[in-house]
């Protein structure tokens, strides 16, 4: 088995892998869906190793770049996302060989660590291989129609949802405030979180080719002075408004974003909203005015790996550490 550095070339047969391996009942494979998360990412193309036996592709590990701030430095990670083993050479340790060879290859190259959100079955592999749990992210809800969600959960059916144009998201990522309003959000300092940008956001919203979102914002010509993006998801309980990412800069755009988020309810028959990672206070009050509010242990539990950065105390149990739905989301 020879251990190598990924190619362009070798994009068709790892998709196909990822599909041999893992099925596409979760998240469609494609290779378009690979160049946007590994090569058109704004924080920087992703390491990729593979395994090969005779020539064929046997084994994939890829981490995602992603970059984390908190108003002294940024943190240069990654994240652990793409892998799979050709179902013909499974219980060969491909997997593990692999991660940890990825690890040391990024830790020689400086990255401060890996973090990931492993479901039940994957994290004690990544526990074995030194991944430490940092707790369960966060996650608050606003029930908005109880009886329409008790319904459905006993119906047990798939819901319909009315699909939001993402016009009005493509107008406020093109805004000209866009920028300033980020600089704002990032000079409050709630603690550590994505390092904004409008090419970021850009890139996460609109280019993404297997979700849509939808946006509103509170503008005053040339300004911009909030911003909530999101997408509607169907569950087994109901229509999800799951707010991804949120930036306020005062209180009275905050109130016009309530009343926006209220009509949205409506427009589109949303049962409950949910908002995760943010340590921004205003953020969180996003949610009372829409119905019920109540804060769950339903996050996702992330996982660290330190690399280049040995202490990793500030990212473990979200005392400082803020990621939003949209930095765990879909990857």
């Amino acid at each position: 088995m020879n251990i190598r550095k990924a190619v362009v070339q070798d994009v068709p047969a790892i998709v196909a892998l990822l599909k041999q391996s893992l099925g596409e009942s979760l998240m469609p494979k494609s290779e378009a869906y690979w160049k946007w998360k590994h090569v058109d990412n704004p924080f920087g193309i992703s390491p990729v190793l593979v395994a090969e036996e005779n020539g064929i592709l046997i084994g994939i590990r890829a981490f995602m770049r992603w970059q984390w701030h908190d108003n002294k430095q940024i943190f240069s990670t990654l994240r652990a996302v793409d892998t799979a083993t050709h179902p013909g050479h499974q219980g060969k340790g491909i997997f593990k060989k692999l991660t940890l060879q990825l690890v040391k290859q990024c830790t020689d190259e400086g990255d401060h660590f890996v973090f990931n959100t492993p479901n039940t079955q994957s994290r004690p592999g990544y526990l074995k291989m030194g991944w430490v749990v940092a707790g369960k992210v966060p996650v608050r809800m606003s029930v908005n129609r109880p009886l329409s969600m008790l319904a459905k959960g006993l119906a047990k059916t798939t819901t319909t949802t009315v699909s939001p144009s993402s016009d009005n998201l493509t107008l406020l990522l093109k805004h000209a405030g866009l920028s300033d309003l980020l600089d704002v959000e990032t000079n409050k300092g709630y603690g550590i979180q994505t390092h904004y940008s409008s090419t970021y956001l850009d890139w996460r919203y609109r280019t993404v080719p297997v979700a849509s979102y939808l946006a509103f914002g509170e503008t005053h010509g040339n300004s911009l002075h909030g911003l909530v993006i999101g997408r509607i998801k169907q569950t087994r309980i109901g229509n999800e408004l799951r707010i991804t990412d949120c930036f306020i800069d005062n209180e009275k755009s905050l109130k016009h974003l309530q009343h926006q988020l209220k009509q949205a309810v409506q427009d589109y028959q949303i049962d409950y909203t949910t908002i995760a990672g943010t340590s921004s206070s205003s953020v969180w009050r996003l949610l009372p005015g829409t119905g019920s509010f109540l804060k769950l242990p339903i996050g996702p539990v992330a996982t660290v790996r330190a690399l280049a950065l040995e202490d990793l105390s500030q990212f473990h149990n979200f005392a400082n550490w803020s990621p939003s739905f949209g930095d765990l989301e879909l990857f």
